[in-house]
């Protein structure tokens, strides 16, 4: 079968799923009528099996992600309960979340790879040329490591920590929003955050190095980074896909594609924010602590397998 005998077989059933959606959009599933949903869910059938076969035989076609939206669509109208609504919370974060990070991938993979290549580029830098990283890195935090040294870093007394913890919070969030917010400038907005985010990490980083600080800043990060940059790039990754469906939104008006990606966008980024709270406290009270740099790395190390253990669970069901 060529892709236009496909096509033409296929689109009446496409349009009149469309058309039912359309129609009961916004209605709560208990108040559609049994007819509608026995044909909304035939129709859901019907058009998970053709995107089965549009991945096997037409994969690089705009009817591949097509369709994948329109089922998507169909899933949500079918099953969905909003995933933050009371009772269903847990089960987001018990299965929703992972699928959803699962199924983008892609997209945090590339905000990974924005925000690691302006930390090579910029710890590269500033191992070669201190004073490149001097300009960038904020006067006070620049004060702070040339008075530092290697028993004096962790020194955060108690009654800060609570301070401390509030407002790693808040800027995390702040970054991740920012991150996710400036994609929707077609992707423009989310890959200057990112790399920006990148090359301000990296100098601090490259000039700990010079410091001799490296042990003492790795020591600290670890017990919070590895969940804390996980749900920048989640956050930056979801700003990624809203910035793409407007660059490409292959058979979907412009608008619908937003629509349909902020949909996946923000149940993102609601994960993200449970993400940053957990980071915020581990940051306030363990990364500062004068527990033994071994220790909290090793501790870092774990809570990066269990995070990364819970986000590529194969059980976890999909929420669209």
């Amino acid at each position: 079968m060529t892709l236009e005998e496909f096509v033409n077989k296929k689109q009446p059933t496409w349009s009149e799923l469309e058309a039912l959606l359309e129609r009961v959009r916004g209605a709560r599933r208990n108040k559609l009528s049994p007819p509608q949903l026995d044909r909304l869910g035939y129709l859901y059938r019907r058009v998970t099996s053709d995107l089965a076969v549009a991945r096997r035989d037409f994969p690089q076609t705009p009817y591949v992600p097509y369709l994948n939206q329109l089922a998507s669509r169909a899933h949500s109208g079918i099953y969905q309960t909003a995933p933050f609504k009371r009772g269903t919370l847990g089960q987001f974060f018990r299965s929703g979340f992972p699928s959803l990070f699962r199924e983008n991938v892609s997209f945090i993979g590339a905000a990974f790879l924005l925000f690691a290549l302006g930390f090579a580029a910029s710890y590269w830098l500033a191992v070669a040329n201190p004073g490149f990283a001097e300009d960038i890195v904020p006067p006070r935090l620049l004060d702070h490591l040339r008075k530092t040294d290697k028993t004096t870093w962790n020194n955060t007394s108690a009654e800060a920590r609570n301070l401390l913890s509030s407002f790693v919070i808040t800027n995390n969030i702040r970054v991740a929003f920012l991150a996710f917010a400036a994609g929707i400038v077609f992707m423009l907005g989310s890959v200057y955050v990112l790399a920006f985010n990148g090359v301000f990490i990296g100098a601090i980083a490259g000039l700990s190095h010079v410091h001799g600080l490296s042990l003492a800043l790795w020591s600290f990060v670890s017990p919070h980074g590895y969940i804390e940059l996980t749900a920048i790039f989640i956050a930056g990754g979801a700003g990624l896909k809203m910035g793409y469906a407007l660059i490409a939104p292959g058979l979907l008006t412009r608008k619908r594609a937003l629509t349909e990606a902020a949909k996946t966008a923000v149940h993102l980024l609601g994960g993200c924010i449970a993400l940053f709270l957990i980071a915020g406290v581990i940051e306030g009270f363990i990364s500062p602590s004068g527990l033994p740099p071994s220790v909290k790395i090793g501790f870092g190390a774990i809570t990066g397998i269990l995070l990364f253990g819970y986000l590529f669970r194969t059980d976890a069901e999909q929420i669209p």
